[in-house]
């Protein structure tokens, strides 16, 4: 996969940012980062490692981003949910998920570190439980950016 940047969308994101809904996101630390990767031995995909470092974790809408904290639980969550549905599906094996966020009903948002892709793991699957949700990190960010943006200027 090759190397996503926001930088085509910051402008975007800092506006999102700077709305009611992006009250409270407070960037994360590279030290918070590294423990958790040090942690865990493994390594948060680039872009959104960078969305952290720069912005914070995000709640604009389904769905929503873990930060760090949120990922001590979820990460180790996800790894004995996902191990469970590919024992009950047959999952692309060329599918490196990593778990990015949540949704209200409890599906998970992982980014698929080989294709870039935003994946939907639905919970309670029918036939199908992986949706895509968006082509890659900045397409979910621009969709999620977007609607913050509507939101603060519905609220003027």
């Amino acid at each position: 996969m090759e190397s996503i940047s926001l930088e085509p969308i910051r402008d975007l994101l800092v506006e999102a940012y700077n709305t009611t809904m992006g009250e409270g996101c407070t960037p994360e630390t590279q030290q918070s980062i590294e423990d958790f990767e040090q942690k865990y031995n493994v390594k948060l995909p680039a872009v959104y490692r960078e969305l952290l470092l720069e912005f914070g974790a995000c709640n604009f809408g389904d769905p929503a981003l873990y930060s760090v904290k949120e990922l001590n639980w979820a990460y180790p969550e996800f790894l004995d949910v996902y191990r469970e549905y590919e024992k009950e599906y047959e999952l692309p094996a060329e599918l490196q998920p990593f778990p990015i966020g949540g949704f209200g009903e409890g599906s998970i948002a992982i980014l698929d570190q080989n294709s870039g892709k935003v994946l939907m793991l639905i919970h309670d699957a029918g036939e199908l439980p992986l949706r895509e949700i968006a082509v890659d990190f900045n397409e979910l960010m621009t969709m999620l950016a977007e609607s913050a943006v509507w939101v603060q200027e519905q609220m003027k």
